[in-house]
Protein backbone atom coordinates (compact mmCIF):
# COMPACT_ATOMS: atom_id res chain seq x y z
CA UNK A 1 0.00 0.00 0.00
CA UNK A 2 1.50 3.08 -0.84
CA UNK A 3 2.20 6.23 1.41
CA UNK A 4 -0.89 8.59 -0.33
CA UNK A 5 -3.22 5.18 0.33
CA UNK A 6 -2.20 5.24 3.83
CA UNK A 7 -2.94 8.70 4.41
CA UNK A 8 -6.29 8.84 3.07
CA UNK A 9 -7.11 5.74 5.15
CA UNK A 10 -5.88 8.12 7.96
CA UNK A 11 -7.84 10.95 7.38
CA UNK A 12 -10.69 8.49 6.57
CA UNK A 13 -10.08 7.14 10.40
CA UNK A 14 -10.13 10.73 11.77
CA UNK A 15 -13.01 11.38 10.40
CA UNK A 16 -15.02 8.75 11.60
CA UNK A 17 -13.94 8.83 15.17
CA UNK A 18 -15.25 12.93 15.17
CA UNK A 19 -18.80 11.48 13.84
CA UNK A 20 -18.75 8.99 16.82
CA UNK A 21 -18.08 11.48 19.27
CA UNK A 22 -20.75 14.18 18.14
CA UNK A 23 -23.49 13.08 20.16
CA UNK A 24 -21.55 12.39 23.14
CA UNK A 25 -20.48 16.25 22.69
CA UNK A 26 -24.35 17.16 22.18
CA UNK A 27 -25.11 15.51 25.04
CA UNK A 28 -22.94 16.90 27.68
CA UNK A 29 -24.16 20.38 26.18
CA UNK A 30 -27.13 20.57 27.83
CA UNK A 31 -25.41 19.79 31.54
CA UNK A 32 -22.60 22.11 30.61
CA UNK A 33 -25.15 24.85 29.98
CA UNK A 34 -26.88 23.90 33.58
CA UNK A 35 -23.90 24.32 35.36
CA UNK A 36 -23.54 27.54 33.86
CA UNK A 37 -26.62 28.84 35.04
CA UNK A 38 -26.65 27.54 37.98
CA UNK A 39 -23.02 29.26 39.08
CA UNK A 40 -24.74 32.41 37.80
CA UNK A 41 -28.19 32.15 39.92
CA UNK A 42 -25.96 31.51 43.12
CA UNK A 43 -23.76 34.01 42.64
CA UNK A 44 -26.50 36.93 41.63
CA UNK A 45 -28.59 35.34 45.04
CA UNK A 46 -24.82 35.89 47.11
CA UNK A 47 -24.92 39.83 45.89
CA UNK A 48 -28.56 40.28 47.08
CA UNK A 49 -28.37 38.85 50.59
CA UNK A 50 -27.41 41.83 53.16
CA UNK A 51 -24.35 41.70 54.85
CA UNK A 52 -24.08 39.69 58.21
CA UNK A 53 -24.09 42.35 60.91
CA UNK A 54 -21.65 42.10 63.69
CA UNK A 55 -22.86 42.53 67.32
CA UNK A 56 -21.72 45.18 68.49
CA UNK A 57 -19.80 44.44 71.76
CA UNK A 58 -21.42 44.55 75.53
CA UNK A 59 -21.08 47.48 77.71
CA UNK A 60 -19.00 46.22 80.35
CA UNK A 61 -20.86 46.40 83.93
CA UNK A 62 -20.48 49.58 86.55
CA UNK A 63 -17.69 49.41 89.33
CA UNK A 64 -19.01 49.44 92.88
CA UNK A 65 -18.56 52.16 94.64
CA UNK A 66 -17.07 51.88 98.22
CA UNK A 67 -14.52 52.84 100.38
CA UNK A 68 -11.76 50.12 101.42
CA UNK A 69 -12.13 49.49 105.24
CA UNK A 70 -8.36 50.44 105.55
CA UNK A 71 -9.28 53.85 104.76
CA UNK A 72 -12.31 54.46 106.49
CA UNK A 73 -10.49 53.24 109.60
CA UNK A 74 -8.09 56.26 108.61
CA UNK A 75 -10.53 58.62 107.83
CA UNK A 76 -12.75 58.08 111.27
CA UNK A 77 -9.34 57.97 113.10
CA UNK A 78 -8.64 62.06 111.73
CA UNK A 79 -8.50 64.36 114.46
CA UNK A 80 -10.71 67.42 112.68
CA UNK A 81 -12.25 67.49 110.03
CA UNK A 82 -9.67 69.26 108.13
CA UNK A 83 -7.12 66.35 108.39
CA UNK A 84 -10.25 64.18 107.23
CA UNK A 85 -10.81 66.29 104.07
CA UNK A 86 -7.42 66.55 103.32
CA UNK A 87 -6.87 62.65 103.60
CA UNK A 88 -9.81 61.71 101.51
CA UNK A 89 -8.95 64.10 98.79
CA UNK A 90 -5.49 62.57 98.62
CA UNK A 91 -6.71 58.96 98.54
CA UNK A 92 -9.24 60.02 95.59
CA UNK A 93 -6.23 61.80 93.98
CA UNK A 94 -4.05 58.49 94.25
CA UNK A 95 -7.11 56.47 93.17
CA UNK A 96 -8.01 58.50 89.85
CA UNK A 97 -3.88 58.41 89.23
CA UNK A 98 -3.93 54.55 89.21
CA UNK A 99 -7.22 54.80 86.83
CA UNK A 100 -5.14 56.84 84.32
CA UNK A 101 -2.22 54.29 84.41
CA UNK A 102 -4.09 51.42 83.93
CA UNK A 103 -5.75 53.13 81.00
CA UNK A 104 -2.71 53.81 79.40
CA UNK A 105 -1.87 49.99 79.94
CA UNK A 106 -5.30 49.28 78.03
CA UNK A 107 -6.31 47.53 81.29
CA UNK A 108 -9.50 48.88 81.40
CA UNK A 109 -11.58 46.58 84.01
CA UNK A 110 -9.03 47.57 86.55
CA UNK A 111 -9.21 51.41 85.97
CA UNK A 112 -13.71 51.24 86.23
CA UNK A 113 -12.47 49.48 89.19
CA UNK A 114 -10.29 52.42 91.11
CA UNK A 115 -12.93 55.09 89.40
CA UNK A 116 -15.60 53.22 91.41
CA UNK A 117 -13.65 53.74 94.81
CA UNK A 118 -12.93 57.58 93.96
CA UNK A 119 -16.79 58.48 93.32
CA UNK A 120 -17.54 56.57 96.68
CA UNK A 121 -14.77 58.75 98.18
CA UNK A 122 -15.79 62.26 96.74
CA UNK A 123 -19.09 61.24 97.81
CA UNK A 124 -18.45 60.78 101.19
CA UNK A 125 -16.16 63.98 101.59
CA UNK A 126 -19.19 66.42 100.48
CA UNK A 127 -21.47 64.21 103.16
CA UNK A 128 -19.99 64.93 106.02
CA UNK A 129 -18.78 68.37 105.35
CA UNK A 130 -22.50 69.18 104.88
CA UNK A 131 -22.95 67.53 108.04
CA UNK A 132 -19.98 69.30 109.77
CA UNK A 133 -20.52 72.98 111.45
CA UNK A 134 -21.31 75.66 109.91
CA UNK A 135 -18.42 78.20 110.25
CA UNK A 136 -15.73 79.43 108.15
CA UNK A 137 -13.46 76.23 108.74
CA UNK A 138 -16.26 74.12 106.84
CA UNK A 139 -16.43 76.78 104.04
CA UNK A 140 -12.75 76.56 103.32
CA UNK A 141 -12.91 73.10 103.15
CA UNK A 142 -15.72 72.51 100.92
CA UNK A 143 -14.59 75.25 98.62
CA UNK A 144 -11.34 73.01 98.32
CA UNK A 145 -13.62 70.39 97.63
CA UNK A 146 -15.16 72.12 94.56
CA UNK A 147 -11.69 73.01 92.98
CA UNK A 148 -10.26 69.52 93.48
CA UNK A 149 -12.75 67.96 91.62
CA UNK A 150 -13.01 70.98 89.09
CA UNK A 151 -8.86 70.01 88.51
CA UNK A 152 -9.75 66.39 88.23
CA UNK A 153 -12.56 66.19 85.88
CA UNK A 154 -10.17 67.61 83.02
CA UNK A 155 -8.67 64.70 83.50
CA UNK A 156 -11.26 61.79 83.91
CA UNK A 157 -12.47 63.26 80.34
CA UNK A 158 -9.05 62.92 78.95
CA UNK A 159 -9.22 59.03 80.13
CA UNK A 160 -12.95 58.93 78.64
CA UNK A 161 -11.17 59.73 75.16
CA UNK A 162 -8.71 57.14 75.52
CA UNK A 163 -11.52 54.44 76.20
CA UNK A 164 -12.73 51.96 74.18
CA UNK A 165 -16.52 52.21 73.86
CA UNK A 166 -17.49 49.24 75.97
CA UNK A 167 -15.59 50.81 78.87
CA UNK A 168 -16.43 54.45 78.10
CA UNK A 169 -19.59 54.52 79.60
CA UNK A 170 -18.12 53.97 83.33
CA UNK A 171 -15.53 56.54 82.88
CA UNK A 172 -18.50 58.77 81.50
CA UNK A 173 -20.21 58.38 84.28
CA UNK A 174 -17.12 59.15 86.86
CA UNK A 175 -16.93 62.43 85.06
CA UNK A 176 -20.84 63.09 85.22
CA UNK A 177 -20.64 62.13 89.27
CA UNK A 178 -17.87 64.18 89.98
CA UNK A 179 -20.17 67.65 87.96
CA UNK A 180 -22.76 66.61 89.95
CA UNK A 181 -20.52 66.23 93.43
CA UNK A 182 -18.87 69.60 92.43
CA UNK A 183 -22.38 71.47 91.83
CA UNK A 184 -23.14 70.24 95.08
CA UNK A 185 -20.02 71.37 96.74
CA UNK A 186 -20.92 74.88 95.25
CA UNK A 187 -24.11 75.08 96.07
CA UNK A 188 -23.67 74.14 100.08
CA UNK A 189 -20.54 76.93 99.76
CA UNK A 190 -22.88 80.21 98.77
CA UNK A 191 -25.56 78.61 101.13
CA UNK A 192 -23.05 79.39 104.47
CA UNK A 193 -22.09 82.53 103.35
CA UNK A 194 -25.82 83.54 102.89
CA UNK A 195 -25.33 86.34 106.36
CA UNK A 196 -28.44 85.27 108.74
CA UNK A 197 -29.79 87.45 111.02
CA UNK A 198 -28.70 86.07 114.55
CA UNK A 199 -31.43 84.73 116.83
CA UNK A 200 -31.82 87.32 119.79
CA UNK A 201 -30.36 86.22 123.34
CA UNK A 202 -32.64 84.98 125.66
CA UNK A 203 -30.98 86.01 128.46
CA UNK A 204 -30.74 89.82 127.76
CA UNK A 205 -33.79 91.92 129.46
CA UNK A 206 -36.40 92.99 127.63
CA UNK A 207 -37.02 97.05 127.26
CA UNK A 208 -39.13 98.40 130.20
CA UNK A 209 -41.18 101.09 127.62
CA UNK A 210 -41.73 101.38 123.83
CA UNK A 211 -38.66 102.73 122.05
CA UNK A 212 -38.64 106.56 121.55
CA UNK A 213 -38.33 108.09 117.97
CA UNK A 214 -35.99 110.47 117.21
CA UNK A 215 -38.38 113.48 116.61
CA UNK A 216 -40.08 113.38 120.14
CA UNK A 217 -36.83 113.20 121.84
CA UNK A 218 -35.86 115.98 123.88
CA UNK A 219 -32.54 118.03 123.49
CA UNK A 220 -31.36 116.92 126.59
CA UNK A 221 -31.99 113.25 125.60
CA UNK A 222 -29.24 111.11 124.64
CA UNK A 223 -30.32 108.74 121.99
Amino acid sequence: MSSRQQAAGGKQKAVKTQLLLLPTAYCLLPAVLLCVSLCGVAAAHAQQQPDVLVPAPQAAPPPMRYIPDALRAQLNAARDAKERTHLALAEADARLANAEQHTTAQQYDPAAAELGVYEAIITDSLTYLQGARNDGHTRDLIKLLEQTLYRQSSRIEAMRRNTPPQYAGNVRAAFNHARDTRSTALNAFYSTTVMREPPPDKNKPAPKGPPIEPAKMKPTDKP
